[in-house]
């Protein structure tokens, strides 16, 4: 038996879901996960106390880390002045995913869920900067070039596996994809191209990975020349054999997704014990995606006082996709509320109370892909694309 749902009907169940859809538990801006601590104490009970009240400092410290602009000074600043009750106060949720409670040691795994509103007023009085937009994905290019090797997917290439792990316990608002098993994208540039940074194999390596840019890694490792002048003390390798210092040049570049390059992110020059090679590749990628973060959240920094309505038409086909679009709306950084003002028999006039107005409204749109047309002052909003 087929069932037949007439318009009218329809939308009348779909204004009642107007003002009845719900965020997600807690929006991933605000959400710290998989956190783990351990703490001793003779009394267990005192061990858990104790535990809760460290991993909540280190949660708050992760999301100034993640959000945050310059957040290293901003932790030093007043992060640090901050008491367990004020940390406590910022948090909608702390969810024990896995505990052990032994005799004198307690072991814990934490989710956390920051409050938006009390966590921005606490920037707001402090003047602190901060971003809410993720980036769309980064492909990595960790080229490594050696007097005899230059290697970019091949192994042996000491960057990669340090790479690997790297991505996968990042925190931050840019999203680095390390493209392991694709075929057509290991396919589409070689350790070459990627070094010479050329153009139509890098936007090719996008395009194929589903990134929007690309970051190019050179490490650059060659042994010191016989007659090189090196201060071995000030370098803290005045103990080391001079056949086991090699100098490495470190470059870090951003492609955009035509290919071209937008600038030298990173540069530095190393001296260091062969024996120690692992350790310094892991530094300078940490300093380089330090680097990519602040770039990123300084060109995306929340003002939240320039708030601006903003109209859209919701193109809707059903309930689902009508659910789904304000779910979406909603979670997007920048965009404060949404408030439904006309509904048509297609979808509905929508108003968006966005930070920024309309023209960081089409950069949020641009930077989440997101399946809108028209023109800034008749934005389409196409749902049953999503």
């Amino acid at each position: 038996m087929q069932i037949v749902i007439s318009a009218s009907a329809f939308f009348l169940f779909l204004s009642f879901f107007v003002s009845n859809v719900q965020a997600s538990d807690c929006e991933d801006i605000w959400l710290i996960e998989s956190l783990q601590i351990k703490e001793t104490n003779e009394n267990p009970s005192l061990a858990k106390q104790n535990a809760e009240k460290k991993v909540s400092r280190l949660a708050l410290q992760k999301l100034i880390s993640k959000i945050v602009v310059n957040s290293s000074i901003v932790r030093n600043d007043f992060f640090n002045n901050l008491s367990d009750d004020e940390i406590d106060s910022l948090i909608d949720y702390r969810l024990i995913k896995d505990e052990k409670i032994l005799v004198n040691r307690y072991i814990g795994s934490f989710d956390f869920c920051f409050l938006n509103e009390k966590v921005t007023k606490l920037f707001f009085r402090n003047q602190v900067k901060w971003s809410e937009l993720y980036s769309r994905p980064i492909i990595v290019f960790p080229v490594w070039k050696t007097n005899f090797v230059l290697r970019l997917w091949k192994d042996p290439n000491p960057i990669k596996l340090v790479l690997d792990k790297k991505i996968n316990n990042h925190i931050g608002l840019t999203k680095l994809i390390f493209p392991k098993n694709k075929i057509g994208v290991l396919r589409s540039i070689d350790a070459k191209l990627a070094f010479d940074g050329d153009e139509k194999s890098i936007a090719r390596a996008i395009e194929r990975s589903g990134a929007s840019r690309a970051l190019n890694l050179h490490f650059e490792t060659q042994k010191i020349k016989f007659d090189e002048v090196i201060n071995f003390e000030d370098l803290n390798l005045n103990q080391v054999s001079r056949d086991k210092i090699f100098k490495m040049k470190v470059n870090a570049f951003l492609h955009n997704n035509s290919g071209k390059k937008q600038g030298l992110l990173y540069q530095k020059n190393i001296y260091f014990n062969i024996d120690m090679v692992d350790k310094i590749i892991a530094k300078s990628i940490d300093d380089i995606v330090v680097s990519l973060e602040e770039k990123w959240k300084l060109a995306n920094v929340f003002i939240g006082y320039n708030l601006n309505e903003v109209e859209i038409f919701v193109s809707v086909e059903n309930l689902k996709d009508w659910i789904k679009s304000n779910k979406i709306l909603k979670s997007l950084p920048g965009i404060k509320s949404v408030r439904t003002i006309k509904l048509e028999k297609n979808g509905a006039y929508v108003s968006l109370l966005v930070e920024g107005g309309v023209d960081r409204l089409v950069s949020i749109i641009l930077e989440n892909k997101l399946p809108f047309s028209g023109s800034k002052k008749n934005l389409i909003f196409e749902s049953s694309k999503l």
